[in-house]
């Protein structure tokens, strides 16, 4: 770089020398310097202007200068261009890549922008929602028009997914019931990945009926048999060896019982077969009716019932539904802590204005590799279940369903040793 600076200084000194030599011998200096400069600026110019036109090219080739700093601009320019576009081919070859494993994906792939336009999507998306290559750069949300899909993209969360009937197809290959899930991609995209979940939701509708006709089958022979049971210990008035047995299958009968009635709710929950009416519901008068029903059961294991609830604390909810979740959170509360403990029932409020009813013990808590399980269906901790057999492990299930119908949700925290804290957190426009 410093040869090239020298190489142009040393030609400017020298075309000066001689322009000023030949102003000196015809008289006329000033005057010479002037034209000599004048010249010196245009050829400059261009020298410029031909720099220009070259860097203009995408695919420069030859070099206009050799020399100079018009040459060394000339070099750093052609290496750069031959940089950016090696660079180019190689971003086009990843994305060649990357389109051609999603085509093969199984699942449908659709490439959004911020807006919701359609940039890309590949064969398993065109036959999932039915789109056509005309649809490139059209609102997704103008061409699949489900209600719970509009929302779904209005109130997008990380990690969201939701299951809905797939578009009508016109051909003999179609989905019924489609999964979507919405992904940040980039810094101005969307990624959308729909999976066909037709064979899965079938076995889960098979699932449901199945239980819930089983229920029902179950609800008179066992009806039948409690009523035999209660006339056999009402007319055996001794404490004997077959009364004490018919005291235990009695038991017995009532768990099956309220097991087929939990059997029954949850599958009236999961296909929304409920009463869905909502009123504005004062919390305080709601705990002091559950405290009525678990006060005795408390005092028999020697537990305090502690509710601090607010006097004016509204929740929007379905009544019994809310019973339905105290019952359960409270009733295993009293079941699975230690004798002589606390139970308390709150009410707080968090920075996001989300309200969290409680219920807090202090029993011996939960192992965090059960937290995760513990809404599943019939899912009971081992160590516990030694201790107190009266569950039906679907207690819950049942909470967690009864929650998302109030678009609420159920948080566990608990650590071995120091007690359990169910949490049912609520938007702020239900209270």
């Amino acid at each position: 770089m410093k040869t090239d600076i020298k190489y142009d200084r040393n030609i400017l000194l020298i075309c000066l020398a001689f322009a000023v030599m030949f102003g000196v011998v015809a008289g006329y200096p000033a005057e010479f310097l002037a034209v000599f400069l004048l010249a010196y600026i245009a050829v400059q110019y261009a020298r410029l202007r031909t720099l220009y036109q070259w860097a203009r090219f995408s695919e420069p080739k030859e070099i206009p200068f050799e020399k100079g700093l018009f040459g060394q601009l000339a070099e750093l320019i052609h290496h750069s261009t031959k940089q950016r576009l090696v660079e180019k081919e190689s971003v086009k070859y990843q994305l060649d890549r990357f389109k051609k494993l999603i085509s093969v994906f199984p699942d449908g792939v659709v490439i959004l922008s911020l807006k919701n336009e359609i940039q890309w999507f590949n064969d398993q998306a065109s036959r999932l929602l039915i789109l056509k290559k005309e649809d490139t750069g059209q609102l997704i949300n103008h061409l699949v028009r489900h209600p719970r899909f509009m929302h779904f993209l209005k109130n997008f969360k990380n990690d969201d997914v939701i299951v809905m009937e797939a578009p009508a197809a016109e051909t003999n290959w179609s989905a019924e019931k489609i999964e979507i899930r919405l992904l940040p991609y980039g810094d101005d995209e969307r990624l959308l990945l729909i999976r066909d979940v037709t064979k899965i939701e079938r076995a889960n509708q098979v699932r449901k009926d199945f239980v819930s006709n089983a229920s029902h089958e179950l609800r008179t022979p066992l009806t039948v048999m409690k009523g035999y049971v209660e006339m056999l210990l009402a007319s055996s008035s001794d404490e004997t060896v077959q009364v004490a047995s018919l005291k235990k299958v009695d038991q017995q009968v009532v768990k099956m019982q309220t097991m087929i009635e939990e059997l029954l709710a949850l599958s009236r929950l999961e296909e929304g077969k409920v009463d869905d009416s909502q009123a504005s519901i004062n919390l305080r008068g709601l705990c002091e009716q559950i405290k009525a029903e678990f006060q005795s059961a408390a005092d028999k294991r020697k537990q305090a019932l502690i509710f601090d609830i607010p006097k004016t604390l509204n929740i929007k909810a379905n009544k019994a539904s809310l019973l339905t979740i105290m019952r359960n959170l409270v009733g295993n509360a009293i079941n699975y802590s230690d004798e002589n403990g606390e139970i308390r029932i709150g009410w707080s409020v968090d920075d996001q204005g989300q309200g969290s009813l409680f219920v807090k013990d202090k029993g011996s808590g939960i192992a965090p590799r059960h937290l995760t399980r513990l809404t599943e269906r019939f899912y009971r901790i081992a160590e516990n279940n030694v201790k107190n057999k009266t569950g039906t492990g679907l207690g819950l299930a049942i909470v967690k369903h009864e929650l998302d119908r109030h678009e609420a949700r159920l948080v566990i925290d608990s650590q071995e040793g120091e007690g359990s804290c169910f949490q049912c957190v609520f938007p702020p426009e239900r209270f």
